[in-house]
């Protein structure tokens, strides 16, 4: 009985966990697609602009892709995250803890 209880526990916490995981990703992808847009409508080179803004104008281009790239990826990894706890599937569990460790390790949390 106190076993099932536990299990119960750890699947509602899993539940919470999977359910904050897309939502902060689809956060950052909301940010990430704000940004993109004001920081192409605001910056304009000219003759007085800042250094700084110089800089940010020209990683913009590059950075906002890939963090929309990753946003989605993350998307797709907390919805099997979810998925895989809906239906206790420990193939689809294993991989999302793969993708969550290397994400994590590429970010160098170890």
């Amino acid at each position: 009985m106190a076993r099932e209880d536990s299990v119960k526990c750890l699947r509602c916490l899993l539940y919470a966990l999977n359910l904050l995981f897309w939502l902060m990703s689809v956060c950052v992808l909301g940010v990430s697609a704000w940004m993109r847009v004001y920081l192409n409508n605001v910056f304009i080179l000219t003759a007085d602009t800042r250094l700084e803004e110089a800089v940010i104008q020209t990683y913009s281009p590059v950075v906002h892709p890939v963090m929309i790239a990753v946003c989605c990826f993350l998307i797709i990894v907390g919805m099997l995250g979810y998925c895989g706890t809906v239906k206790g599937n420990p193939l689809l569990l294993s991989w999302v803890c793969v993708c969550i460790s290397k994400q994590l390790s590429c970010c160098g949390i170890s």
